[in-house]
């Protein structure tokens, strides 16, 4: 299922941003292009015609007895193509050499949002881990996923699949190391929300030690409530759903690249009821990305057996995605609860801690644990890494 992915030029292009999103002046946009030759998954599947079709599929695809993803995965294809891949590169400011700054944490965002999800409400919000993590003197790489915000946009069931998110991740934490961003940082954490966890641990499956540690948040081995959300989301043609956004005043992105419905699809997959603001939601929900079919259709978790270093999985207690809204119920065929049970996927990590924040949804950086769940994460990086 995963490929190869060649950084076809780790020169890229950075400017000094006069208001980037975080609202901070240390942070710099990058802008990566990549040339991809890929083996990835031959998906026999066209894009939906309309709503009516999509919704149907949906339907098929959440069924108990369900087999699409048995009938439409059919072998593998090669791909050959070049992507550009924006990012946001934010430095501490209060160090007083940028130059002897050591630690990047890489940050991949989940499904429906953006880069947006590590700096969210801007600087000085008690929702932005940027700002949390520069105080710390840490570097911060985020990063929009190919498929969204301003990275591009291809193909949306060939090309946007999750092996091909696995590639490019680990091609720009290679670009890191190499030094061509301007900065030598000796020391890389991963640090991933949900389908980003799921990325960082295939990254990991494949690489092993390519990071030195690995944080996944809103993360469980646990499949049972993935139909669930999926029916929960609501799942609609992204140019119909928000035609200034995603539609023909914008573009018009392809059918096969999805959202979320509304405003009450967004909430009862990504947050819990009552312990968040509903300004934020209303903010989350207007600001949302975008996914693709066949992101959805090659979904997968592997287990890292040659990776070694820390890992940290952060994951509410009332995650509805990975945990049917109870993290604390044991694992099928287990006694442990479904967060602990992620250390299945780690065999040879000696250093493997978990946390389930209190009165927490799935997307944990939104609700009002927030600021406690960053100094935590903080705490756990200064301590095991």
């Amino acid at each position: 299922m995963f490929i190869y992915l060649v950084l076809l030029s780790l020169t890229a292009t950075i400017s000094l941003a006069s208001a980037p999103p975080s609202g901070s002046a240390q942070c710099r946009q990058i802008t990566i292009p990549v040339s991809v030759t890929a083996l990835t998954q031959n998906i026999e599947l066209t894009a939906p015609k309309n709503q009516s079709e999509l919704t149907g599929f949906i339907t098929k695809v959440t069924s108990l007895s369900s087999n699409v993803t048995a009938d439409v995965l059919q072998g593998q294809r090669n791909l050959t193509a070049n992507y550009k891949i924006w990012s946001l590169l934010c430095l501490p400011v209060t160090v007083s050499s940028e130059r002897a700054i050591t630690t990047v944490e890489f940050a991949v965002h989940g499904i429906n949002f953006d880069h947006s999800y590590w700096n969210f409400g801007g600087k000085g919000s008690k929702y932005n881990y940027v700002d949390v993590a520069n105080r710390a003197g840490h570097a911060v790489f985020l990063y929009d996923r190919l498929g969204v915000g301003h990275s591009s946009k291809p193909d949306g069931i060939q090309q946007v699949q999750t092996a091909t998110q696995v590639e490019i991740a680990a091609q720009l934490i290679k670009y890191l190391k190499s030094g061509k961003s301007g900065y030598t940082f000796t020391r890389f954490i991963g640090l991933g929300h949900s389908y980003g966890s799921l990325q960082l641990l295939g990254l990991a499956s494949k690489y092993g030690n390519l990071l030195d540690a690995i944080i996944l948040t809103g993360f469980s081995p646990f499949q049972g409530g993935i139909s669930t959300s999926l029916a929960a989301f609501g799942l609609t043609i992204a140019s119909e759903q928000n035609k200034a956004r995603f539609g023909r005043l914008s573009g018009s992105l392809p059918s096969s690249y999805l959202t979320t419905q509304s405003i009450y699809n967004d909430q009862s997959a990504f947050f819990a009821f009552p312990f968040f603001d509903f300004n934020v939601l209303k903010i989350a929900s207007s600001t949302k990305g975008t996914a693709t079919l066949g992101e959805f259709l090659t979904l997968s978790a592997s287990v890292a057996s040659n990776y070694t270093n820390p890992v940290f999985v952060v994951t509410g207690d009332k995650d509805f995605i990975f945990c049917g809204g109870d993290c604390f119920q044991k694992f099928p065929g287990a006694s442990v609860n479904l967060v602990e049970a992620s250390g299945v996927l780690f065999p040879a990590v000696q250093k493997f801690n978990v946390s389930i924040p209190a009165n927490t949804g799935h997307a944990i950086n939104v609700h009002f644990s927030a600021p406690n769940v960053y100094k935590e994460i903080q705490n756990w990086i200064a301590s095991n890494v």
